[in-house]
C-alpha cells in the first residue's frame, strides 16, 4: 500500500515537472525516474536497518 502511494505521488510529480518544462527530454525523464526510485530504495533499506 505504501509503495503504491509512493509510485502514485512520484508519477504526479514527474507529470507536473514535464508540464512545467522542467523535464524536456526522454533522457531527463528517465534520469528523474531513476533518481526517485534510487532515493526510495535507499530510504527503504535504511528503515530495514533501523528495525
Amino acid at each position: 500500500m505504501v509503495e503504491r502511494e509512493f509510485f502514485k505521488n512520484m508519477m504526479k510529480k514527474v507529470i507536473d515537472d514535464t508540464e512545467k518544462n522542467k523535464i524536456r527530454s526522454s533522457d531527463e525523464l528517465i534520469q528523474t525516474l531513476i533518481k526517485e526510485l534510487s532515493d526510495q530504495r535507499t530510504m527503504t533499506q535504511s528503515k530495514r536497518m533501523i528495525n
